[in-house]
């Protein structure tokens, strides 16, 4: 049986053209998400989200351009010196390793934004959120350590490469438990609100929103990621190197993700993160004879609005959402304990 092969050349080039092109799509997102965040301003602006975006974009860029000087170095300037091959399977160069510590960094970012999800969909239960922010720190500290021997007198190549096997071990389990958490906290909310307020939806959208709440994508990309990695050759001058395919594209992945649920919790187009830490409630309905609106006026029932508190990207845009059946009618969300109140979520 004949070994797969892709040639490590072929994968830094592709690799860099799927960037590139990854890259101008994160950054028409990027732009449209700050200026709806810039927009909602003075609703308040979740600064540890807003910031985080930012950081991912800078670090998603700086990866581009070096990936970009690393195959002008590989296929033009030092095509008479060294061959490319050889070039972009020696990972100890600066230019490289320089690469390699931004994409650690945009790895950490990404799945602590997703952890910053887990928290708040939960109540921001700390309890909850502690577990999967050790395994980000380990997570960021052994992707480090294994970058980092290449600084070191003497390299362990064996120690290198079972650094780099838990780094990718330990964000594909974070990625895969968190997508699991946060796609039963959304499907529980959402199936129970949509059966107390008889509202349809279609389950291709459902579907659709679950994944890209979840983060589903990125955890998808992860699992391909490590298992490419798993049978990378160790010298990457033969065998399958289709893993640096996966590898140049992660960092765009990874922000381009949490960029666009905030772009879609502030456009309206799902729900922000703490209408999913929202107790489960029943909704009583009662006939009311007359209704009074905020304005003043009065008319044949009484309508309550709720103010949506949207954690990412906004710490509190004012999303009217009417809870009732019709105009006739005055819906109170009893919470859990057992008090009367209006739903906040």
């Amino acid at each position: 049986m004949a070994v797969a092969t892709f040639p490590i050349d072929e994968a830094y080039l592709i690799g860099g053209w799927l960037e590139s092109f990854m890259w101008g799509v994160y950054t028409i997102m990027f732009a449209m998400t700050i200026y709806t965040i810039y927009q909602k301003r003075r609703e308040g602006v979740n600064k540890f989200t807003t910031v985080t975006l930012v950081l991912l974009y800078v670090l998603a860029t700086g990866h581009m351009s070096l990936a970009l000087a690393r195959l002008v170095q590989g296929f033009v300037l030092f095509r008479n010196i060294i061959d490319p091959v050889e070039y972009f399977a020696n990972i100890s160069l600066r230019l490289n390793m320089a690469k390699d510590y931004l994409y650690i960094t945009n790895l950490f970012l990404g799945d602590l934004i997703i952890v910053w999800r887990l928290y708040v969909v939960y109540g921001k239960n700390l309890y909850i959120a502690a577990f999967p922010t050790l395994m980000c720190l380990a997570e960021l500290a052994v992707g480090y350590a294994s970058i980092s021997q290449w600084l070191a007198p003497t390299q362990n190549f064996v120690v290198m490469d079972q650094l780099g096997s838990t780094m990718f071990s330990l964000s594909l389990a974070a990625n895969i438990i968190l997508t699991f958490v946060i796609v039963a906290r959304i499907w529980y909310v959402t199936h129970r609100s949509r059966k107390v307020l008889g509202v349809p939806g279609g389950n291709y959208t459902r579907v659709l929103l679950l994944l890209i709440e979840s983060g589903a994508l990125v955890a998808a990309a992860k699992l391909t990621e490590f298992v490419l990695f798993e049978l990378a050759p160790d010298d990457g001058i033969s065998g399958l190197n289709a893993i640096d395919v996966v590898y140049e594209c992660m960092p765009q992945i990874t922000g381009l993700a949490p960029t666009c649920i905030i772009y879609a919790v502030n456009k309206g187009f799902t729900q922000p993160d703490s209408y999913y830490s929202s107790s489960p409630k029943d909704t009583l309905v009662f006939n009311s004879p007359t209704n009074t609106h905020p304005s003043g006026r009065t008319g044949t029932g009484t309508t309550l609005f709720t103010n949506a508190f949207a954690s990412s990207g906004l710490d509190s845009s004012k999303q009217g959402s009417r809870c009732g059946g019709n105009e006739s009618d005055t819906t109170i969300e009893k919470l859990g304990g057992g008090a009367l109140s209006t739903s906040v979520v």
